[in-house]
Formats: C-alpha cells, structure tokens, sequence
C-alpha cells in the first residue's frame, strides 16, 4: 500500500501542468516511477510518452524499457490498445512482446496488469480508470485532439451512492430542490430525518439530478465533472469509433438472455458488460444523460477543430452526453452526439459519472 500511494503521489505530480511544476518536475517523476519497477506506474509513463517535452518524453520512454516485471509488461500492452501509441508499440516490440489490435478490458476479476489502470476513490469507493494524456479523434469529422491524462469513473453515480451523499449532506428542503427531483414513489425517497434507496434500485443509476446536484455531489467527493471532450474519449478510445463497442450497431447493442431486464428497462450501473468502452467505462450511452463541466455551445467542436480548446463562456444550458436506449436510435446514441438543456430544474433520465484530475 505505501509503494502504491507513493506512486500515486509521484504520478499526480507528472500530471500537474503549473509555474510550479515544470519539466524538471516531471522528468524527476518518471525517473522516480521507473524506479519502482511496478505495473502501477506504467500509466503515468504511458501518458508521459505524450508529454510536450522531450526529455520528460525520452525519461518515460527509458523507463518503460527498462521494466522487468511481467505484470508491467502486460500493463503496456493494455496501454498500446488504449492510446495506439507508436512509441510505445516500438519498446514492445524491441522487448519482443507481441502487439495486438484490440484487449479485452477488464472484468472483475481482473488480473493485476488490468488493475495499475484503475484507481478507487476512497470518499465514495468509485471506481475510475486511467484516460492517459494524447490525442483521440472527436466529433462526427474525427479531427484530432490532445488531452491531458485524467481519471474518469467506470459506471455512473448509482443512488446508493447518493442516497449516501444526501444523508451527510442534510440538505434543506430549498437547497434539496435544487439538486435533484424526489418524488414520494421514487428510486430515492424521504425517510425518517434522512433519505434511503429503493432497494431493487440501489444499483440503478440515478436519474433526476440536475446539474447543480451533480456538482455537488462531485466537491464533496473530492472529485468533478468531466469536461465533455474527456467524456467523449472516454467513450470512444482514440479511433474516432461511433459507439463505445465499435463502429457497427449490431455488434454491441445488448441482447439480454431470456429473463434479464431489456435494455429500456432500468438496469444496474455495471450492466452490459460487452458494450463498454475501450477504457473498460460501463453504458456510456444507454443510461441516463450524463452532464458534463461544460455549459453548451452550438459551434464549440468547430472551434475544437481549429485547435482552439478553450472552454465555453457561461450561457444557458450545460451539455448533455449519452442518453437512454429507449430515447434513441442509432444516430442519436453515438459517441460523439452532444446536447445542451436548461433543465436546470431536474428532469427524469439525467445522470452522471465522476471524473478527478491529475
């Protein structure tokens, strides 16, 4: 465990880009992890391999050649189907490590090497994987654009989850109504002095929070919304694909074996498990909406496109990304399908999932 949060110290330090940590900084850092020898710094040297800065570049890519440990070699061949990354596929291949296409992300019983990309916050126990720093193709044109590494959470906020966060929030009935619609039958429901969950819903994502309920939720977890290009890469990996899955319908739509719930039916969080995206990120589409950090404007991905990043000025809505099978077809449930609401009030089949910063 003191190896682990060590690593998790020294990668947090790679991944901050201020004054006060510079290339210095982060070369040190991928001096430090290389060190360690470990499958759980071959994220943070991955997401090196992108950095702006050649010697901080060329400090990962040292590392990552000089790691013995099986466990970490089959973390970087996990990282090469995560980012395709060439620099990466060379040390593989030198080390004469076969370089498949595509992995099977993830179960939960998942082997160690799977395991270093993920990450447990300990506020809430969300589980999170590892979107490491580069670039993936956005929009419906596939441009290209880099992003730095961030964290984002594997299934949405479940009402479990913030059933919880009511109860140690306590929030009045005005500051209540401004989080989320409770409805006297719902998934989530007054109890006593506090609240409790349905309990054949528990699992269930939640799904009448409104924007300002998922940011709360977020601050008090220590965590944040994702920005909606994080979103999106996360739903798509870094080849531009239509759906998590891929690029044809059929082939990840779920079918459900006779008895399961359909898919327009309410379904737990880690549903679904062959419809995931490359990053292992449960019903990126197919759940609720989920909101994003953005407020939304119409033309922003024509901006992203000329390479101007900066996020949208305050209006009126904030973005919307995914949305319920039972909402959509197929054109309306792709990776890269955004929308804005100023439902601000709450509304039923809006959700979200957790991301958290370097």
């Amino acid at each position: 465990m003191a190896v682990t949060r060590n690593v998790m110290e020294l990668a947090s330090r790679l991944g901050v880009r201020t004054p006060l940590v510079g290339v210095r900084t982060r070369r040190r850092a991928c001096e430090k992890l290389s060190a360690l020898g470990s499958a759980q710094a071959v994220p943070f040297l991955v997401s090196a391999l992108s950095d702006p800065d050649e010697t901080v570049r060329g400090a990962a890519e040292e590392g990552l050649r000089g790691m013995e440990d099986e466990t970490a070699l089959e973390a970087m061949v996990l990282g090469h189907a995560l980012t395709h990354c060439e620099a990466l596929a060379d040390i593989l291949a030198a080390r004469g490590q076969a370089v498949p296409q595509a992995v099977e992300l993830a179960a939960e019983d998942a082997p160690s090497a799977q395991q270093a990309w993920r990450y447990r916050n300990p506020a809430d126990g969300t589980e999170m994987a590892f979107i490491p720093e580069g670039e993936f193709r956005a929009g419906e044109a596939g441009f290209s654009v880099h992003l730095p590494a961030c964290w984002l959470a594997l299934t949405a906020v479940s009402n479990a989850q913030y059933c919880q966060f009511l109860n140690e929030s306590r929030p009045d009935a005005r500051r209540l109504a401004l989080w989320m619609r409770l409805e006297p039958d719902g998934s989530i429901r007054s109890s006593g002095a506090g609240y409790e969950t349905a309990p054949e819903a528990a699992d269930m994502p939640v799904d009448t929070v409104t924007w300002d309920g998922a940011v709360a939720y977020c601050r008090r977890m220590g965590l944040r919304l994702p920005a909606e290009l994080e979103w999106e890469k996360g739903a798509r990996g870094v080849d531009g694909r239509r759906f998590p899955w891929g690029d044809e319908w059929a082939a990840g739509r779920p079918r459900p074996a006779e008895g399961e719930r359909q898919p327009e039916e309410p379904v737990g969080v880690r549903a679904y498990p062959t419809a995931r995206s490359p990053y292992g990120l449960y019903q990126m589409i197919g759940g609720p909406f989920e909101w994003c950090a953005d407020w939304f404007e119409e033309g922003a991905y024509e901006r992203y496109a000329r390479g101007d990043l900066s996020r949208p000025a305050p209006g009126q809505h904030h973005v919307l990304r995914g949305g319920p099978w039972a909402f959509g077809t197929p054109v309306y449930l792709r990776t890269e399908f955004r929308k804005g609401t100023a439902w601000r009030a709450g509304t039923l089949k809006c959700g979200f999932r957790c991301a958290r910063s370097l």
